[in-house]
Order: C-alpha cells, then sequence, then structure tokens
C-alpha cells in the first residue's frame, strides 16, 4: 500500500522550525498579473497569486494543474521572463531579476539553430556567453553527446534528428551553461509516447549523474509521478500550489516501476489532487 505523503504550502517563514529548511529556490506569495500595454486596470488578468514553493539542491520537482492554471506563467517567472508584482521570488537567497546563466530553460519546443550542427548547438550558449574558449566549450559539448547517448551525431544537423533525439540536443545545451537550476516547459509534449518514456528515464538520469535542481511543468500525472521527488498540484487560475506530494520512489527508476500496485496507486493520489476524485484513463489533465 502507498504510503501517502502530502506537505502544507505555507509561506516558510510561517513553518514550524522542523520544517524550515534553507532552500536553493524560493517562492513567497508570488503574485503575477497580466496587462496590454495602456490597459486599464479593470483589463489586468491574474494569472498567479499567492504561490509558494522551495525547491532543495538536487530536487526534482513536477508542477501539474489544469490548462491555464498559471503552472508556465509561474516558470516563465522563475526563469526571468516576467516580472512579478508581488510577493519574493529568490535563488540562493537572493532577488531573481531577469534572466541569467544561473538557470537554464527547455521548451517543449527544441529551437535548435538549424543552420548548425549537433555539436554547435549543444556549445553555443558557452561560446555566446565567452566564458570559454571555442575548443573548450566543443570539448565540454562532446562530454554531453556522450552523456545524452548521442556520441555519434555530433556533425549531424537538426533536420537530420528525431523529435527526441533533439530534445535531448536541446538537454545538453541547457546543461552545458552548468546551470544552478534546470527549467522544463513540458519538453516530452511532442513526442511519441514510447519515445517519451524513453527520455523520462534519460532525464532522471541525466539530472541524477550531474546532481541538477529541476522544475518539471507537465500535463501528464504519469510522467510527474515517474520523474518528480515531488508533485506540486496548481489550482485553477489565479494559480497557486494547493496541495504538494512526495514521491516514495528512490532514484534511479526504471520502466518498470510504471506497472507497480505503489505508482499506480500515487498516480491515483495526485489525480484525486486535481479532479476531486475523477481521473482520466490516460492520466493526463484535459
Amino acid at each position: 500500500m502507498l504510503r501517502k505523503h502530502t506537505r502544507a504550502t505555507m509561506p516558510p517563514a510561517e513553518q514550524p522550525d522542523a520544517l524550515r529548511r534553507e532552500a536553493h529556490l524560493q517562492a513567497t506569495s508570488v503574485r503575477i498579473e497580466y496587462r496590454a500595454p495602456g490597459a486599464a486596470d479593470s483589463d489586468v488578468t491574474l494569472a498567479v497569486d499567492n504561490a509558494n514553493l522551495e525547491l532543495l539542491r538536487s530536487d526534482f520537482v513536477c508542477v501539474v494543474g489544469p490548462s491555464g492554471c498559471g503552472k508556465t506563467t509561474f516558470l516563465n517567472a522563475v526563469a526571468g521572463f516576467l516580472p512579478i508584482q508581488g510577493g519574493s521570488l529568490k535563488l540562493d537567497g537572493k532577488d531573481i531579476p531577469g534572466p541569467g546563466p544561473d538557470r537554464a530553460m527547455v521548451f517543449q519546443q527544441s529551437s535548435l539553430l538549424p543552420w548548425r550542427t549537433v555539436l554547435d548547438n549543444i556549445s553555443y550558449g558557452l561560446e555566446l556567453g565567452r566564458t570559454m574558449k571555442r575548443r573548450e566549450a566543443r570539448e565540454r559539448a562532446r562530454g554531453l553527446l556522450d552523456l545524452v547517448g548521442l556520441s555519434g551525431f555530433a556533425d549531424r544537423f537538426p533536420a537530420q534528428l528525431s523529435g527526441g533525439m533533439q530534445q535531448r540536443v536541446n538537454l545538453a545545451r541547457a546543461l552545458a551553461v552548468e546551470p544552478q537550476l534546470l527549467l522544463l516547459d513540458e519538453p516530452f509534449a511532442s513526442i511519441d509516447a514510447q519515445t517519451r518514456e524513453v527520455m523520462q528515464a534519460e532525464l532522471l538520469r541525466v539530472c541524477t549523474a550531474q546532481d541538477v535542481t529541476a522544475l518539471f511543468v507537465t500535463h501528464d500525472i504519469t510522467e510527474a509521478a515517474f520523474l518528480a521527488d515531488r508533485v506540486c498540484v496548481f489550482s485553477p487560475r489565479p494559480g497557486h500550489i494547493v496541495r504538494e506530494i512526495v514521491v516514495p520512489f528512490e532514484r534511479p527508476r526504471d520502466q518498470r516501476l510504471r506497472r507497480s500496485p505503489e505508482f499506480l496507486a500515487l498516480v491515483d493520489e495526485i489525480a484525486d489532487a486535481l479532479y476531486g476524485g475523477s481521473s482520466t484513463s490516460e492520466g493526463e489533465i484535459h
């Protein structure tokens, strides 16, 4: 029988001393609004309100929620792409003023540069930031190619790769800059189901090998249950975290886990938190 773990998502200052731990990423009462240029106050859309979340180093946290609930908006704010209008958003105790090399984003579409080879795509961020010489950047890129299982494809172009292979390159490119925090916005949503499961296992392997802290947004409940150390459930808009569910499975994980009664019970628990007891057969949010 799966032991159910939940944690209250109150602001850290209000948590009992026993629950307080130093956070790598700390979101406290975050509020995010959308306002069109020149729009009146009445035209403001409140996307996220009173969102609280902590990530410790090496955490892998998945965020799930109904469509339009603000989970991707929240992720973009962590990336520094969007400002917040209330609360605080800190990385290692410092406010997040905008994008920075301490965070890397992996999007649903690979967005690789079609005129650059796989190797050159991976090393692009290092060359752009001028953090190392081109030869050194390419050496690091080759090491990451090995890590993501594409060592024989260094000289290929993106158009010569499958969707799953392109996302492997995208992941390697994000890891090349050695980010403190890896942000992933439904990176496997456009990949077929079989390849998606392979990529999920590969992502866990890579993040464990690199000791990466990850925040992963997904619509897929089964994906969240397989990947996460904790699953955070967002409410409908304005989004905030209504429940955290601790995943009781050790890493590494393999595909056999998906067939276990404990795993299926965890999927049901996440679905119950989302739907109030009504779940879909495919484990996805519609």
